[in-house]
């Protein structure tokens, strides 16, 4: 299954938050596999408050995750208490990975562009 490119672009410049929280999710289940709630979790690791994301909607991250062939997910029915899905990367999650780093490097040199660039003209407009 193919994932849709076209999620990993911000008009033409800048970063979609949903796309970070992929690549941050992608990232950690490169780590090891886990639970969508450990996924929130390991969002303060990258500097994302995980009040940011809700658990709900980390979940449904992860089912349009699935969806795209990024992640696969199994019920673990291990331990004590309720079963709970587990999630993995798959071989299109890495691509993603790769890709997303690729197009997220382009954007940042074209926001440091954008960055100098307004801050000399707003130097100069200080200096009028």
């Amino acid at each position: 299954m193919k994932f849709n490119k076209r999620r990993m672009y911000a008009g033409k410049f800048g970063f979609k938050m949903n796309n970070i929280i992929y690549a941050i999710f992608l990232a950690s289940l490169a780590e090891k596999p886990s639970y969508g709630y450990s996924l929130v979790e390991k969002l303060e690791e990258y500097g994302v408050d995980s009040s940011f994301v809700p658990y709900g909607a980390a979940y449904r991250i992860l089912r349009n995750m699935e969806v795209e062939g990024l992640v696969v997910s199994k019920w673990d029915t291990s331990g004590s208490g309720p079963a709970k899905r587990i999630y993995e990367i798959t071989d299109n999650g890495f691509q993603f990975l790769r890709d997303w780093v690729k197009v997220s490097k382009k954007n940042l040199e074209l926001m440091e562009k954008i960055l100098n660039k307004i801050s000399e003209v707003i130097e100069d407009g200080k200096n009028k």
